[in-house]
């Protein structure tokens, strides 16, 4: 049975969103080879900590919303910034800057987190 794969745009509009409405203020995407899951964690005087599970999915239906992620933070690397930026026609504020920090913990783990 084949499965379907994320909808890059509309995944991260609405991760974002989501993000944005109850201050989180840090998406984390931990990778291995089999599955990622993206938590959402906020650290904040003001609100309070909190972590919260977001969505756990195989890599393989998983890849195009990484790949668009990837892409911006290749773009930012290669332009000498620690600030990524991705645009999606869903975002109310149109774009989304973030900034990032990888992880990796070998055999095939990693960690990215994106500081909104």
């Amino acid at each position: 049975m084949a499965k379907d794969k994320f909808e890059a745009t509309a995944f991260l509009s609405s991760l974002f969103h989501y993000a944005h409405d109850y201050n989180f203020n840090h998406i984390v995407f931990d990778a291995n080879r089999y599955k990622v899951s993206v938590n959402l964690i906020r650290k904040s005087a003001t609100y309070g900590h909190a972590e919260l599970f977001y969505v756990s999915a195989d890599a393989k239906e998983f890849a195009p919303v990484m790949s668009a992620i990837n892409g911006a933070v290749e773009i930012a690397e290669l332009e000498g910034s620690r600030q990524a930026t991705i645009k999606t026609p869903e975002l109310s504020r149109g774009e989304q800057v973030f900034q990032f920090r990888l992880r990796e913990f070998g055999n095939g783990k990693y960690s990215l987190d994106l500081s909104v």
